[in-house]
């Protein structure tokens, strides 16, 4: 039997978070806890090697993790974004 093995349920926070103090979009760094996008736990196994990717919004968020494990499995990845402030001058977000 494979006793080394962890149970993952078991493995991470599992308390409540508390209520995050900024307004939406929120700054990735400020939040609490930091979200991990798999900088330091995600390895790749090459899945993508020879590939190229484009990943827009790729600043924070979903877009951010999308690029982090495209390029941990071997693709070429190219990410844009447009910074909060310019997202707003430019029409691609509401002012609430």
């Amino acid at each position: 039997m494979m006793s080394h093995l962890k149970d993952p349920t078991t493995q991470y926070y599992t308390g409540e978070y508390p209520k995050q103090k900024q307004p939406t979009p929120g700054i990735q760094a400020k939040m609490t806890p930091v979200p991990d996008c798999g900088e330091k736990t995600y390895v790749g196994s090459g899945r993508l090697k020879d590939r190229k990717a484009l990943v827009t919004g790729g600043d924070s968020g979903i877009g951010r993790a999308a690029a982090i494990a495209y390029a941990r499995e071997g693709a070429d990845v190219a990410i844009s974004y447009l910074p909060v402030d310019r997202r707003r001058r430019s029409g691609c977000e509401k002012d609430h």
